[in-house]
């Protein structure tokens, strides 16, 4: 399961160092993203928790693209596949509590103080594409090194701006 640290604590209990990493996972409480990183400022834990969240998605041969951006900020991605979610917590779509929306949740990686969380609702398109993609995958044939090769070259072809661009689905959603 994902960690459900507040604001404030620690992401996961005894690390309060973390690698820097984006994570994007679907488990049994439903969809979410985890952002690790140094040095976060305080206008990213202002456009993660008010500013508009924009998401996309591109599918690229095994691999999933959540594409994000959250107030000025430029676009990143979180590579996903059903996959490599370990499997004691990987699930299908209609297997989890909530697949309405995406727990999004910012952690400092120099203390492993989640620093801001959000809850972005999705809509109807973004998440029936979102689920048939995971469900097509869960349901196809996988190659680790086929996947990590693929990974790369999609990494060397594409900014994740360019992959945004080309994303099957879009959505933007304002916190109100």
């Amino acid at each position: 399961m994902m960690r459900t640290g507040q604001v404030g604590q620690l992401y996961e209990s005894g690390q309060n160092k973390l690698e820097e990493k984006i994570n994007y996972r679907l488990d049994s409480d439903g969809h979410g993203l985890v952002i690790v990183k140094a040095g976060i400022i305080n206008q990213e834990i202002e456009n993660i928790q008010n500013g508009a969240a924009e998401l996309s998605l591109y599918i690229d041969g095994p691999i999933i693209f959540l594409l994000f951006k959250f107030g000025n900020e430029s676009w990143n991605d979180a590579p996903y596949s059903w996959h490599t979610v370990p499997r004691g917590i990987r699930v299908y779509p209609e297997e989890a509590a909530d697949t309405a929306t995406l727990k999004v949740t910012l952690v400092d990686a120099a203390d492993g103080i989640v620093r801001a969380m959000r809850e972005v609702a999705l809509t109807p398109e973004f998440v029936g594409q979102l689920n048939a993609a995971i469900t097509s995958q869960a349901n196809g044939s996988f190659n680790g090194l086929s996947y990590a090769k693929h990974l790369n070259i999609v990494y060397n072809q594409y900014t994740a701006e360019e992959m945004a661009d080309m994303a099957s689905v879009q959505m933007v959603s304002h916190n109100l």
